[in-house]
């Protein structure tokens, strides 16, 4: 236990250090972030010390804009199941690493919403009154202490899922599926339930009859499973870009595609290779004697250099390897740029998903360091998979890499393309049943869209909201978004529709006018758009940070077997 412990401290000790560590690029990113930090506290120490009154927010529009970040950023954190979904319920292994990163984006914009509903507090001192067991959370009656559950729940199940997935990865080992699937599907019901239960806010509150209407759930869901995936879906392509690099010259070739594999010093295979590798791959140790014998069939031992290449990507062999000392490096070569995959030790198998599907290489490798290969064919690796225990290990690092690929983006843009076209049909619901009905609750709905008495301030909002919506639904639909330049601008549109949608086009109408029939136009001060900024940039800065520690860890680099050696992407 107590070693545990120290390993565990190491672990999160030398994830720390990584996140203090980058190139001029990481640095001057994480300045500006930490730069508008900086002006959003200043601008919300403000706020504190004189209170509400320096934001544009007054009795009669008492939610404002902080609110309207809080709306849309629970459906962002509510969309991470979307890539949940496809990896653990329909199997697609190709978006099995990219669950990581959705869910740390979850993390992420969960502790915003948090700090979003804090700086909307007039005496923030008194969240405790909301704290199960010392407060008075009016449980179950109130719908704000159903939000304070689903919204901390829902962040501690990404905080654990995330934790063992990374740590396991980093420890080499599989993780326990007993240990955290459950914990994946209770994830997915409560991702959905953030959402819905945020919505119910909205139209539990009977005095107000623009949020009254039962389609709001179904609104919200649909509009977080498109923006949501809609920012992965560009976050997902800066990591790919960042972590990549221009293609290198090994041994006087350009490295990639079109470098051939330099074999090293080579010979037939013996029993006594494959008992030293045994010492680092125990499912090995369970194989018979015999068995592994048998194996040994054309099977060649290696000695490469560092630089040497292993695989070549694009090639038709089909072998599969074992790295028996040194260490070995995975990389892919898309659109000219080279990134790092997989970076292997003592006792893992690279090669193999080709070498079973006989399919051409996806990515080329290469040794680190003076390293030790065996090479078996593909009918030796299916005889030790024979095996259970070597079955599962082989299976278990099919999925130990770290691809991003075109097919992945574009499952997600499946995904935004059915979710938007949904989000555009049932605003129409909303908008027509609003103003065909006629009836004296249609005035909020008119100062929407249409503007009220002369008064208009979110009118070109809305319409922006409108046009950005549609564009983005017809640019889906057509098969030009599959171009990865127009699903970028797709992206961005939905992004920023939704976010006027579901923000200044949601909250803000519902207080116009009052009750009493009194207009009163809402506009966010500069102190209060500050503080917004301030918190977009504390979100962003930790979402760069969980993927500084995140990326080394998927690849290889940053695992328990180099703990010597600095981890670097």
């Amino acid at each position: 236990m107590i070693q545990a412990i120290r390993d565990y401290t190491r672990f999160l000790r030398r994830c720390g250090r990584l996140a203090f560590d980058g190139d001029w690029r990481y640095y001057a990113w994480m300045g500006v972030l930490s730069a508008i930090v900086l002006l959003g506290l200043n601008a919300y120490a403000k706020q504190l010390v004189h209170g509400l009154a320096v934001t544009g927010m007054s009795d009669e529009v008492s939610w404002g804009v902080y609110i309207a970040n809080f709306t849309f950023l629970v459906g962002v954190a509510a969309a991470a199941v979307m890539m949940v979904i496809p990896v653990y319920v329909y199997g697609n292994e190709e978006m099995h690493d990219l669950v990581i990163f959705g869910e740390l984006l979850a993390v992420a914009a969960i502790i915003m919403c948090l700090a979003f509903v804090t700086v909307d507090l007039g005496r923030p001192d008194r969240f405790w009154h909301l704290i199960p067991g010392i407060g008075q959370m009016n449980f179950p009656r109130s719908m704000l202490s159903w939000d304070v559950i689903v919204l901390n729940g829902y962040l501690l199940l990404n905080v654990y899922i995330c934790g063992y997935l990374l740590y396991s990865r980093y420890q080499k080992k599989s993780p326990a599926k007993w240990f955290y699937i459950p914990f994946v599907f209770i994830a997915i019901v409560w991702a959905i339930s953030i959402h819905t239960v945020t919505a119910f806010l909205y139209v539990g509150l009977g005095g107000r009859p623009f949020w009254n209407s039962s389609i709001v759930g179904p609104r919200f869901l649909a509009s977080a499973f498109t923006a949501g995936p809609a920012l992965i879906i560009l976050a997902l392509q800066v990591v790919r870009r960042v972590t990549a690099t221009a293609p290198a010259l090994v041994h006087g070739h350009r490295e990639g595609i079109s470098t051939p594999p330099a074999m090293g010093s080579s010979r037939p295979a013996t029993t006594g290779d494959l008992e030293v590798l045994a010492r680092y791959l125990p499912e090995l140790a369970l194989v018979s004697a015999a068995d592994r014998q048998r194996c040994l069939a054309r099977a060649m031992h290696m000695e490469v250099a560092p630089g040497d290449m292993l695989l070549r990507q694009g090639a038709r062999d089909t072998d599969a390897f074992f790295v028996v000392k040194g260490h070995v490096v995975v990389k892919r070569e898309e659109g000219g740029r080279v990134r790092i995959t997989r970076s292997l030790g003592p006792g893992e198998v690279f090669g193999e998903i080709s070498a079973l599907a006989g399919t051409p290489r996806t990515a080329s490798a290469y040794a680190e360091e003076p390293s030790r290969i065996l090479r078996l064919p593909a009918d030796a690796l299916r005889r030790l998979m024979n095996h259970p225990q070597m079955a599962e290990f082989i299976h278990s690092k099919m999925t130990e890499r770290l691809l991003i690929s075109d097919r992945a983006l574009l499952t997600l843009r499946g995904i935004v393309q059915v979710s938007m076209i949904i989000n555009v049909f049932l605003l129409l619901n909303e908008v027509f049943k609003e103003f065909y009905s006629g009836n004296q609750h249609v005035a909020s709905s008119k100062y929407l869209f249409l503007g009220l008495h002369g008064y208009h301030a979110l009118v070109p909002w809305i319409w922006t909201a409108v046009v950005f919506n549609v564009v983005a639904m017809v640019l889906l639909v057509l098969p030009v978004s599959r171009s990865l330049k127009w699903l970028n601008v797709t992206c961005v549109l939905s992004i920023v529709g939704i976010w006027i949608e579901k923000g200044m086009g949601l909250v803000v109408p519902g207080f116009i006018p009052t009750p009493l029939g009194a207009i009163v136009e809402y506009t966010p001060s500069l102190n209060e758009t500050l503080v917004c900024l301030g918190i977009w940039a504390f979100g962003l800065l930790l979402y760069t940070i969980f993927l500084r520690m995140a990326v080394p860890i998927l690849q290889g680099r940053l695992s328990k077997a180099n703990e010597d050696l600095p981890a670097t992407t």
